[in-house]
């Protein structure tokens, strides 16, 4: 139990101080680049961040392949990501600072994340998402990674970055020291997630209950590089994040899981995992398109959502 417990306050301060450097480099690269810190969100770190969904979903069909069928780990995952990401880490960054989104965004990126969440629930209402569907998902999501670095592109005054990081090192080393905090911020994420998973087991929970769980403590990275661009003043490059990564997830992260083997989707994920996020994100996508912007009070609602679901999830559909 001590040692758990110096494994976990390790890993807390490593996700803290990782999720720094994170989002000093993100902001030095979009500086660099001519972009704003907005696409760094939607593009680069919100692929970082989501490594560990894109991790377990590689591995789930691997196990598949394998002969131990964990499609329940993959589809619980990503659900449980999501709907924690728009809700629970929405609202709380929202706590932290009012957040703002610029209206083409709200268009583009809102509209994605709804494009997303549908396109997977469409491939997963037969109850298997196949190779040939998880390959749909993935091209649709470099497409849109190609539509918003094209669509936000600009040129930027040299030592003018959002971030305020002087830009005159290389690119490439900004883009180093990113990747290897994204790393070691996915490496502190897995740590207490694997903790949380042995006692969800031990507790005899379902193993597509232990995938939503999974879920929401594999979106520790966003949250932590969501609310560090909080306190550094990027508030493009939080929200960007957040909405990044529900794109991401259920495009390029399921679909890389299904391109391994086919997942087999549980009908209760289809009745009712599937119809709360698609309410979280509804509500979200209203909140933020309310003055562009996410106050206090809007953010406690998305929170107590997510805590009704979870209520809910535990209370009727826990097996």
């Amino acid at each position: 139990m001590i040692v758990s417990l110096l494994a976990l306050t390790g890993a807390v301060i490593g996700l803290v101080w990782a999720a720094d450097r994170a989002v000093g480099s993100a902001g030095a690269i979009a500086d660099r680049l001519g972009v704003s810190p907005l696409v760094v969100g939607l593009t680069v770190t919100s692929i970082g961040t989501s490594l560990p969904e894109i991790g377990t979903n590689i591995a789930a069909g691997l196990s598949s392949l394998r002969g131990v069928d964990a499609s329940g780990i993959a589809v619980g995952s990503i659900v449980g990501s999501n709907l924690s990401q728009i809700t629970l880490l929405l609202g709380v960054a929202g706590l932290v600072a009012m957040l703002r989104l610029p209206e083409r965004s709200l268009k583009r990126d809102g509209a994605m994340v709804v494009v997303a969440l549908v396109a997977m629930f469409l491939v997963c209402l037969d109850g298997t998402a196949g190779r040939a569907e998880g390959g749909f998902l993935v091209a649709a999501y470099a497409v849109y990674i190609v539509v918003v670095v094209l669509s936000e592109r600009r040129q930027a005054p040299p030592g003018s970055g959002p971030a305020g990081v002087r830009v005159g090192r290389a690119t490439g080393f900004h883009v180093a020291i990113l990747l290897v905090a994204l790393l070691a911020v996915v490496a502190c994420s897995e740590v207490i997630a694997s903790q949380g998973v042995e006692v969800a087991r031990v507790l005899g929970l379902s193993e597509t209950v232990i995938g939503l769980f999974v879920g929401l403590t594999t979106s520790l990275p966003e949250l932590a590089v969501s609310v560090r661009a909080l306190h550094s003043g990027d508030r493009a490059l939080s929200l960007g994040n957040l909405l990044g990564s529900n794109v991401t997830d259920p495009l390029a992260s399921f679909g890389l899981g299904a391109l391994v083997h086919p997942v087999q989707v549980d009908a209760t994920v289809l009745r009712f995992d599937f119809p709360w996020w698609a309410v979280g994100t509804g509500v979200a996508l209203l909140l933020l398109s309310n003055d562009r912007n996410l106050d206090r009070r809007e953010s406690i609602v998305l929170i107590t959502l997510f805590v009704l679901f979870v209520w809910l999830r535990l209370s009727f559909h826990a097996v």
